[in-house]
């Protein structure tokens, strides 16, 4: 599938307006560095509000959230990691929380939720299916090179595709009569 000419120069953008990140010896430490150096303050200019590798879109009627999530078989040359997004009413996820005390207080995106989200509206997906891709690929990051492609990568399609849709889920605000 290729990348339609307008979305490769947004994607360029992005990438030359990142900083960049010194190039370590390690995949898993390059990998912290993208996100907090280059994928924070992005996310953040975004409205979106971070704890660790998970990012929460303010909104008080949904569970709006990303989570970044390294696979657990990477190698200290390359780390590969999926960005998961979960989109899920408030109402619903307490009333199934009654049912599944276990069930934390808010949906962790970077972990399956069992519960079927779609069918009250939200949404669960990794982010390159949102994006018309395979599922199956993965994003990587590799040890002594600059992640700044692929965290431009991440943040355009998180631009794109996640963005639209957490703001048509998130309630729009009441103007004073």
């Amino acid at each position: 599938m290729s990348v339609p000419l307008g979305e490769r120069s947004r994607s360029r953008r992005l990438r030359a307006s990142l900083p960049p990140v010194e190039p370590v010896p390690s995949a898993k430490r390059t990998f912290r560095l993208m996100v907090d150096q280059q994928i924070v303050p992005v996310l953040s200019g975004w409205g979106l509000v971070g704890d660790g590798d998970r990012f929460h879109y303010p909104s008080e009627v949904w569970h709006l959230g990303l989570g970044f999530a390294p696979l657990s078989w990477g190698t200290v040359g390359a780390l590969r990691f999926d960005v998961h997004v979960l989109a899920v009413p408030r109402e619903a996820w307490r009333q199934w929380r009654e049912t599944e005390p276990a069930l934390p207080v808010s949906p962790d995106p970077a972990v399956y939720c069992a519960q079927d989200v779609h069918a009250v509206g939200g949404l669960s997906a990794r982010l390159r299916e949102l994006d018309g891709g395979s599922a199956d690929r993965r994003f990587a990051v590799h040890a002594s090179e600059d992640p700044s492609a692929t965290a431009a990568e991440v943040l355009s399609m998180i631009e794109r595709r996640v963005l639209p849709a957490f703001a048509g889920r998130s309630e729009v605000p009441r103007l004073a009569s």
